[in-house]
């Protein structure tokens, strides 16, 4: 993706074997998005970016939804309506992930002593619980 769309974006690939699964948010905003996130593919069940029949995909550990580059990686431009009901979908925690790992004296995000809870939605839940 050119660096022109997001200049200011702090990048981190995909995790191309979760990266266009409903299962980390059933509740997406319609039936048509979480049919649309639902990769039923035979052929591509565990590569949803190699598949052309896979148009979005969902990013449990940022919250954020895009439209998959076909362009053989895992790239995805980012929506921030969904385009079957229109729906404002949620703000992408992507740089709050970033900020927390930082907070933790991390600089290579690539790190597997990272903790685990950062490889998915859970960080940003025990946040949410931590606020209520």
């Amino acid at each position: 993706m050119s660096i022109r769309l997001n200049r200011e974006r702090k990048v981190l690939f995909m995790d191309e074997a979760g990266a266009a699964t409903a299962a980390g948010n059933p509740a997406h905003c319609c039936q048509t998005m979480t049919d649309a996130l639902t990769n039923d593919c035979e052929i591509h069940a565990d590569e949803p970016f190699e598949c052309a029949d896979m148009l979005f995909s969902y990013s449990d550990k940022f919250d954020e939804y895009g439209l998959i580059v076909h362009d053989g990686g895992s790239a995805v431009i980012l929506i921030d309506f969904c385009p079957f009901c229109g729906t404002r979908l949620p703000s992408s925690r992507r740089d709050d992930w970033f900020d927390e790992v930082e907070a933790l004296g991390f600089s290579d995000f690539d790190d597997p002593a990272i903790p685990t809870k950062y490889a998915t939605s859970a960080w940003r839940l025990d946040n949410l619980k931590k606020t209520d």
